[in-house]
């Protein structure tokens, strides 16, 4: 048994074409001898000569720009343009909410037609009320008001020139 795996061995090595000539030799003797390694040494060369035959298929230049508009994906690019347009959307939803009364009056309704709901609006209004308290004395002598707008500005700057960038490399990623 310990014979046949040596010459299983010398079988890959000289499919490989690495095999020594006194290793050939030996392979060739025991060919001859052993009808079971001969037909696996047949069976392995008739695979490697179907594997090196085996035709290579190269799709035209074309082919993925037919198959994406087949498949009609949207390109990457648009799907920026909805991000921008909801986050934009998104902000000035929440600054609305934030800087008129409309957005308590909307919350006191809502969050008052279900008893579940007061209760974690409770517990959410006392943890708010204790970070105030805790806050309040740090936030009259450090908080800036002006800052505050300064750091908005440039927050939507970023976004602005975030999305210029994206802008520019959806040439690069849709062709």
């Amino acid at each position: 048994m310990t014979k046949h795996r040596e010459i299983e061995e010398l079988i890959q090595k000289c499919l490989d074409r690495e095999i020594t000539v006194d290793e050939n030799i030996t392979l060739q003797l025991h060919l001859s001898q052993c009808p079971d390694c001969r037909a696996f040494y047949n069976e392995l060369e008739s695979v490697e000569h179907s594997i090196i035959n085996l035709t290579q298929l190269v799709p035209n230049h074309n082919f993925n720009s037919r198959v994406l508009a087949k498949i009609k994906v949207k390109s990457f690019a648009s799907w920026v343009k909805i991000a921008v347009g909801a986050g934009i959307a998104w902000l000035c939803s929440t600054l609305v909410l934030i800087f008129s009364g409309l957005g308590s009056d909307i919350f006191g309704r809502v969050l008052t037609s279900t008893p579940s709901v007061v209760r974690f609006v409770d517990k959410v209004q006392f943890i708010v009320a204790t970070l105030g308290r805790t806050l309040s004395p740090i936030a009259r002598n450090q908080f800036n008001p002006v800052m505050a707008l300064v750091m908005l500005g440039i927050s939507i700057g970023m976004f602005f020139l975030f999305g210029k960038f994206i802008g520019k490399r959806e040439t690069v990623w849709t062709t």
